[in-house]
């Protein structure tokens, strides 16, 4: 493989896997060249910080959203003609796709080409966007077992979703040896998330004065409100004299999240795919709130698998209040064999040489096109 078209775009939770797997190949074959087609999103930054060439579409969400989607739908098929110009001079070799909106036109525009495609689905409920392109392109890689039969299965491989490469590591590394620590990662997702910093902010108190750590990743949206709100709760400890001994952190974005991961005890944490896939192969128990209004549902699917291996406990945001979540955090740090329990199970549960085993794949799959003389 020579040349690499990887795409996808608006959240980190589909652009981290893609970029996994990117460097996953560029291990495998040295000097290969990667371009990251995306949309609008915060993938243009991610994509140039990795080290790959970043090319803009204009892409917008088209299913579901009516007659308003439909025309934008319309307007963004030029995006299939741009797609196909930059296919024409770049020539890669394979057009893989990692969910969202953003990949729709770009893997078209391949298979109109003739360009061997292939199609990550990370979540446990495929959205529209997929489903199609899983009737089109050469092969599908999904991290939960397709039982439904959502795509045809002699083309599906089962691989578990991407993570980075440090976080992945993680899986191997000896237990965390901090005896009697107790540390809380708060995490919404690459977006933050409101509801579950609100909460957290308000169980502050009953978390710090029993001693645990709080470092709270807010999303870039959320951080002054949550930074102010803390604020306020630090400085009212103090007056109280009750500065000590929890500590607190609040960040609005975390670069380096294998250390973050292994810090933490307990996660609480959205469950989106890619946090899902972080946090087994850190190998951390978590406490894990749905966001209620994902498409299908698919962040509740996904908890599930959590919660029925023994490695998380779900609550339904209609349920999330600041006292119980605190008499839920402070229990699992009473039972420290149940936080061990949870945590041998989320190991259990991980994948984490998806990158490669994809990387593999697609490498099988673009040499199948150079021995049928360019023909997906």
């Amino acid at each position: 493989m020579k040349r690499l078209a990887i795409t996808t775009g608006g959240t980190g939770g589909h652009i981290f896997p893609a970029l996994a797997v990117a460097q996953a190949l560029r291990v495998m074959h040295p000097g290969l060249e990667v371009a990251f087609v995306g949309g609008h999103g915060p993938e243009a930054v991610l994509a140039r910080k990795a080290g790959l060439r970043f090319v803009s579409l204009p892409a917008k969400g088209v299913f579901g959203r009516g007659l308003r989607g439909f025309a934008e739908g319309v307007l963004s098929t030029r995006a299939i003609i741009m797609a196909m110009g930059f296919y024409r001079t770049f020539r890669p070799d394979l057009v893989a796709g990692f969910g969202g909106y953003a990949s729709f036109f770009p893997v078209v525009a391949a298979r109109l080409l003739g360009i061997p495609t292939a199609l990550h689905e990370q979540n446990s409920v495929p959205g529209v966007t997929n489903k199609l392109l899983g009737k089109i392109v050469s092969r599908v890689f999904v991290t939960y077992p397709d039982e439904a039969g959502v795509f045809p299965a002699g083309k599906t491989v089962h691989t578990g979703n991407p993570v980075r490469h440090d976080i992945a590591a993680m899986w191997q590394a000896p237990a965390k040896d901090d005896a009697g620590s107790r540390n809380v990662l708060v995490l919404g997702g690459s977006q933050g998330a409101q509801a579950i910093n609100t909460a957290v902010l308000a169980a502050l108190p009953r978390l710090l004065d029993s001693g645990i750590k709080v470092t709270i990743q807010t999303g870039r949206a959320d951080f002054e409100r949550v930074a102010e709100a803390a604020g306020e709760t630090s400085e009212a400890r103090r007056a109280a004299g009750r500065a000590e001994p929890g500590e607190l952190a609040i960040e609005n974005f975390i670069e380096d999240m294998a250390a973050a991961y292994a810090w933490a005890d307990l996660i609480i944490a959205r469950s989106g795919a890619s946090t899902l896939a972080e946090i087994t192969s850190a190998k951390k128990p978590a406490i894990l709130i749905p966001f209620p209004f994902a498409t299908h549902d698919h962040q509740t699917v996904n908890a599930s698998f959590m919660a029925k291996a023994g490695a998380a406990v779900v609550i339904d945001q209609k349920r999330l209040d600041p006292a119980s979540l605190a008499d839920l955090v402070l229990n699992l740090f009473d039972h420290p064999e149940r936080l061990s329990a949870m945590a041998l199970a989320a190991g259990k549960l991980a994948a984490p040489r998806a990158a490669e085993t994809i990387a593999h794949e697609l490498s099988a799959l673009a040499a199948s096109r150079t021995c049928t003389g360019g023909r997906s």
